[in-house]
């Protein structure tokens, strides 16, 4: 059995934030994930911008712009704590070897290749900071299935690993630093085991989840057949253009002069322009135009290690399922309700309210993570290392022999569900009817076999997903209204006086969400 005074479970920014923290606060540390440190992560393939005060901008401002955005659902004392500690945050990881550059509203971070997405070489730095710091190691290989509790604390995690044997690990403090959960959708731009796995163990865990129904696409998310589905990483240079299958500019016709304006300022009108035009065709993104000196530089240096040709015709694009906005809450050092559960990143409630910021996420990874670590780190020194409570859980039983993959089949079916039934556009009849198909897809997954220990990795990525679809139904079913992520076909219009509230969802134990809402703080 694995034991350290700080687990942590997930190794993108917000994780690897709060593994620097704890060890510097003189916790051991042993960050958990399923894949590498850093790399296999949703940060890596962030674009690397930071939003929070400057100089030109103030503290004031910031909170306001982000409510605004949020539509009024923000936790208001959470987006004042993240951008009260966003510059300190900035000035640590300058630390850690990854200098930002200050714009008027934002920060960038570095790029040392024009080739290289500013994510990949953030977390390249950032492990290579914190690789061999005495007191923090890593344990790779391992899916986590549930916290372990004695009475109402959190004592560790149980996991199965690569080979199929179930792990334990105990903690005085476990951080869920898990993400997020885009890959439930047919188009995303998210790594694709990111399911709402902590979202999971939250919930299992007694933990109520925050506006599930909130879930932000982005407009231009590359589906072109033989290319990796990733978003088209702005500013987007001048010739940049959006046409339809009949050849026609896009923003030309709905009045848009900017792919890039339209994106800060319209980004989910666009989204939905872009997802009606391609029921007659694809929709393509059009380089053809750009002047040259553009193809050397970063964004559009990324797409020099793609076999297409860029310059010399458009590439096929769609909306992608991009960040969740809902989460659990957390106090001012990044605990949860439950005793010795501390979360951070993607996987918190509260700053994003209906609509994320863009640059804000990256910023939430950093301050909540330094938050939690810091936390779990002080928690740990008055709390005792208890063996975590004897379970009996027993290895997965394979099947000797699968036809096919039966699990990959049904990995596709909640993508497509979710994205018929729980997509841009919403309406009571599609979330019933995508309510009764995930009923009997869930049926299917429990009859279906896996053949090896990959697989059964993979029947529960599903179990996960699924049950945050549900979630995501469920919320949306409830709240009848359109505000920021969440539009709601019946219900066109924002509506402050019956539903500026939070969704909480509950899991029952049949696995049933139950939603109530509460008034939006202050």
């Amino acid at each position: 059995m694995h034991k350290s005074d700080v687990v942590i479970i997930g190794a993108g920014l917000a994780g690897i934030m709060a593994a620097a923290q704890a060890s510097e606060a003189g916790a051991s540390v042993l960050l958990v994930d399923r894949g590498g440190v850093g790399l296999g992560t949703n940060s890596a393939m962030s674009n690397g911008y930071f939003c929070g005060p400057t100089d030109e901008y103030s503290l004031e401002s910031y909170v306001e712009d982000t409510i605004d955005t949020g539509r009024g659902l923000n936790r208001r004392s959470y987006v004042e704590r993240v951008g009260a500690q966003a510059r300190a945050a900035f000035a640590y990881l300058a630390e850690l070897g990854v200098p930002l550059t200050t714009l008027t509203k934002m920060y960038a971070a570095p790029t040392p290749r024009q080739d290289v997405i500013r994510g990949v070489s953030m977390m390249s730095a950032l492990g290579k900071a914190l690789r061999g710091r005495q007191g923090l190691s890593a344990l790779t290989g391992l899916q986590v299935r549930r916290l372990l509790k004695r009475g109402d604390r959190v004592v560790g995690l149980e996991g199965l690993d690569a080979q199929g044997e179930v792990q334990h690990v105990a903690a005085k403090a476990v951080i869920l630093a898990c993400g997020g959960a885009g890959a439930v959708y047919a188009v995303n731009d998210n790594m694709k085991a990111i399911m709402g796995q902590g979202y999971t163990l939250a919930a299992q865990a007694g933990l109520p989840l925050m506006d599930l129904e909130f879930v932000q696409f982005y407009p231009l998310v590359l589906v072109e057949p033989g290319l990796p589905p990733v978003m088209l990483y702005p500013p987007y240079p001048a010739g940049s253009r959006l046409l339809n299958a009949a050849g026609e500019d896009i923003l030309e016709r709905h009045g848009l002069d900017d792919v890039n304006l339209a994106i800060q300022g319209l980004r989910d009108k666009l989204s939905i322009i872009i997802a009606q035009e391609a029921r007659s065709g694809p929709v393509r993104m059009d380089f053809t135009q750009v002047a040259g000196e553009h193809w050397d530089k970063y964004p559009l240096g990324l797409l020099s290690h793609m076999s297409y040709d860029f310059r010399a015709r458009g590439v096929a694009i769609m909306p992608g399922a991009h960040f969740c906005m809902g989460g659990v809450e957390v106090d001012a050092q990044g605990a949860t309700a439950l005793p010795g559960l501390f979360s951070c990143g993607e996987m918190v409630w509260g700053l994003h309210g209906a609509n994320r910021r863009g640059g804000n996420a990256l910023t939430e990874c950093l301050v909540s993570g330094r938050l939690a670590g810091r936390g779990a780190a002080q928690y740990a020194q008055d709390a005792d290392l208890a063996d975590p409570p004897k379970t009996d859980t027993a290895p997965p039983s394979l099947a000797t022999s699968v036809q096919g993959n039966p699990l990959r089949r049904l990995r596709d079916r909640l993508r497509e569900i979710t994205w018929q039934r729980a997509g841009i556009v919403r309406d009571g009849e599609n979330l019933g009817q995508g309510q009764k198909e995930l009923a009997a897809w869930s049926g299917e997954l429990a009859r279906a076999q896996a053949a090896n220990p990959r697989q059964e990795w993979l029947r529960w990525d599903l179990e996960c997903g699924g049950r945050f679809v549900a979630g995501v139904m469920a919320g949306s079913l409830a709240r009848r209204e359109s505000r920021g992520a969440l539009l709601r076909q019946e219900h066109p219009g924002q509506d402050d006086q019956a539903w500026r509230t939070n969704s909480r969802l509950e899991l029952g134990p049949e696995g049933a969400w139950s939603v109530s809402h509460q008034a939006v703080e202050g």
